[in-house]
């Protein structure tokens, strides 16, 4: 059975629940809404050749699992440090390591209890400063975890037993005091092993392995290394699409057309490289793809593998605005320049308008605009804030808008990976939006509500 089945008959049990705070959720981090621990990435070996071990076994195995006896040793190594020292180098991990370990499909299920109402409460053994980015990402109410003791703004040691097994149950049973919870009515999502923390609510759901009593959330690995079909895949993917380009290329320079290459290259190669990856794409609205040109069309951004899929989809007469750094990815930092794409300097807001009106001239002249309006992969399965670049490009060449909603190519390419897995992508494109009556004091507004579109779509929405 896939994990759609499981996960719809929780949404159902979710739904049948009393809205608002009278229902809290309790979700374990550890296991289960992330693959590891957030601690994970601290409780590495000091040594260079042990922090190789640790990676290679992560690499194998998936994310290493943390004891009481690892968080004990990571809060010594805290002591006397800083506490916002400690947060912003948890907040700095949680992007560039542990985003990667989240399970989708507990994030949803999560996000459905906040637009239910629902109190949505994180438990984990790690610390506070560690759960904090994750929690905020979520929008989750609270967090249980194991408590700090500080000294001034400088860490001084533990302030509570582990947050683990018995404990982490006694844990969450003084939050429920503490805040009138009936634990008759909550929700606990944690792994099978967790069995403390499960046996206290009434609706209890086994995230990975079933436990044959509760009903089982299945999740797919994170962190591991794929399946051999995933690693021939890949290898495909990128020998096809270099190989389609090249072949474009070809047929371009005996065209003498650098916009027949390009085109050739965009709907030819990404079509190539997917179908030997084995990723299908399913696409609901493909006739707003087309209704009306040129128009700016924005994605939402988590994976390398979103820009293909749109291309794929967009086919023809396209080019895009890309960050700096995409210049040097190999293949694709050469067709971006080949295909003239305007390469913008992160935080250098002069230059980024300069880069931006070359674009704005070429929509003028008919080439539609692909942008990730994120300006950046997305940690998470909810896109971040949108950037205003291609609103005002769309305002100021007077085009629509039209989004294109990926909801899970991040699961078959992950922010950090190399790697694609095979897989069906859906996308959902969006009716165009007209622009017409924007302007300079209601730009805000426009972002606001096309950010709220992709959220409607993905079932995301923040809690207000």
């Amino acid at each position: 059975m896939s994990a759609d089945g499981p996960a719809t008959e929780l949404g159902a049990r979710i739904d049948a629940a009393p809205t608002g705070e009278v229902v809290t959720a309790f979700v374990a981090v550890d296991g289960g809404l992330l693959a590891g621990s957030p601690l994970a990435p601290f409780a590495a070996p000091d040594s260079l050749w042990g922090r190789l071990v640790a990676d290679v076994r992560a690499g194998v195995a998936g994310p290493a699992v943390v004891t009481p006896a690892d968080v004990e040793r990571v809060v010594r190594a805290r002591r006397r440090r800083r506490v916002d020292e400690v947060a912003e180098e948890c907040r700095a991990t949680f992007r560039a390591t542990t985003a990667s370990w989240l399970h989708p499909e507990v994030w949803r299920l999560a996000v459905h209890h906040a637009r239910r109402g629902h109190r949505v409460v994180l438990v984990s053994a790690a610390t506070p400063p560690d759960v904090a980015p994750l929690a905020e990402a979520l929008g989750a109410d609270d967090v249980v975890a194991t408590r700090l003791s500080v000294d001034g703004d400088v860490v001084a040691g533990l302030g509570s037993p582990v947050c683990s097994g018995p404990d982490a149950a006694a844990a969450v049973v003084g939050w429920a005091d503490d805040h009138d919870v009936d634990l008759g009515q909550a929700f606990v999502y944690a792994p099978a092993e967790d069995r403390a923390l499960l046996d206290l609510a009434a609706h209890a759901v086994v995230v990975g392995e079933p436990d044959g009593i509760r009903p089982a959330l299945p999740v797919r690995p994170r962190g591991a290394v794929p399946p051999v079909e995933a690693i021939g895949g890949t290898l495909g993917f990128y020998a096809g699409f270099l190989s389609a380009t090249a072949a474009a290329l070809g047929s371009g320079a005996l065209r003498l057309s650098r916009h027949h290459a390009i085109n050739l290259a965009g709907s030819l190669g990404s079509e190539l490289a997917l179908g030997i990856a084995g990723v299908d794409v399913e696409v609901d609205g493909a006739e707003h793809l087309w209704s009306t040109r040129p128009a700016v069309f924005v994605f939402n951004h988590q994976s390398a593998l979103d820009p293909i899929v749109a291309m794929t989809m967009l086919r023809h007469d396209f080019t895009g605005v890309a960050k700096a750094e995409a210049r040097s990815m190999p293949v694709f930092g050469q067709l971006f320049m080949l295909a003239d794409v305007a390469f913008v300097e992160r935080g250098n807001t002069t230059q980024a308008r300069q880069a931006l009106e070359p674009a704005v001239e070429k929509v003028r002249r008919g080439m539609s605009l692909l942008m990730a309006p994120e300006g950046t992969r997305s940690p998470t399965p909810r896109p971040g804030r949108f950037k205003k670049g291609a609103f005002h490009i769309a305002m100021q060449a007077g085009v629509p808008m039209v989004p294109i909603v990926l909801e899970n190519a991040g699961e078959l390419m992950w922010r950090h990976d190399v790697t694609v897995r095979p897989g069906t992508v859906r996308v959902t494109v969006l009716p165009p939006i007209d622009t017409g009556d924007w302007s300079t004091e209601t730009l805000d507004d426009h972002v606001a509500h096309v950010r709220g579109l992709f959220l409607d779509t993905l079932g995301l929405g923040e809690k207000q």
